[in-house]
């Protein structure tokens, strides 16, 4: 059931999002000693042919192979101020679906020394090479050459990549017990999220690019960084209880990340949990 909307939201700025973020206590640091550590998502259901996962193997590894690329050697020109860029940003990333959002300068905590890449990628490597296109759709043929066009080219290094903006989705419910049809929905909910933020974060980063700024994105399958560093360090979520809690979502979220050289103004780590006036984070306003 859908909660009852007793204030509009005509007038909010959509850099704002849906959640009133800005609400919320935050410090001036965080500790990220206790983040616990990424586990990257599997999108691979061999005991189970039938399970929807299975179905978003190979869009997810397409996202993975584009998630870097050309960057424009010209670049464009955009507002001076890193406020201005993050609110634009911002509201690219809530015009596409998007939950939360947070921006933070990239932590060396972050970085992993050995970076996680989608076993599926090899698997598409293989059938772009042997596949024979079978459609007649304008433009499939270009979109097939850049596609094995970045699966050629050798990894891209984020050494010098300074900031890091956060996409947080929100998980679909789960099918109640017994629920007709929805078998082959199982243990689904964090797949969907995690490719949701996936597209939109490898439509910014490209975006950026073509800005003329360097930028990859990072995926729950397949990543350089850290995503629960970046998202605590991003303030978008807490750890309670030994796992990462966004407000007013829970843990039921998927999260992806790019990375960029284009300098960006960052939102403070949030306070935990328990020191949030409840007044003004989930009182009467909210």
């Amino acid at each position: 059931m859908m909660p009852i909307q007793f204030f509009s939201d005509k007038k909010r700025p959509v850099h704002m999002g849906s959640y009133p973020l800005e609400r919320l206590e935050r410090t001036q640091s965080s500790d990220l000693s206790n983040v616990p550590a990424f586990e990257p998502l599997s999108f691979v259901r061999a005991d189970e042919p039938l399970n929807l996962v299975n179905a978003m193997e190979e869009y997810q590894s397409m996202m993975d192979v584009i998630r870097g690329g050309f960057t424009n050697k010209t670049r464009s020109s955009i507002p001076g101020s890193p406020q201005a860029r993050a609110d634009h940003l911002k509201a690219f990333c809530y015009f596409q679906d998007a939950a939360m959002v947070g921006i933070c300068e990239l932590p060396d905590a972050a970085r992993l020394a050995n970076p996680v890449r989608n076993p599926g990628i090899e698997n598409l490597s293989e059938a772009l090479r042997t596949r024979q296109t079978k459609t007649l759709a304008s433009g499939i043929d270009m979109i097939m050459a850049d596609l094995k066009e970045s699966m050629e080219a050798p990894p891209a290094s984020i050494d010098h990549h300074t900031h890091a903006l956060v996409i947080v989705n929100e998980m679909a419910r789960d099918p109640r017990a017994g629920e007709s049809g929805t078998g082959w929905l199982r243990d689904t909910a964090r797949h969907a999220a995690a490719m949701r933020s996936t597209e939109t974060a490898v439509v910014i980063a490209n975006y950026i690019r073509l800005l003329g700024w360097d930028a990859v994105a990072h995926t729950a399958s397949t990543s350089d960084i850290d995503l629960n560093v970046a998202t605590v360090a991003a303030g978008i979520a807490t750890v309670e209880d030994g796992k990462l809690s966004a407000p007013y979502i829970g843990d039921r979220f998927s999260v992806a990340v790019i990375t960029t050289t284009l300098d960006l103004a960052t939102d403070k780590p949030l306070r935990a949990k328990a020191d949030q006036p409840w007044l003004r984070t989930n009182g009467p306003a909210w």
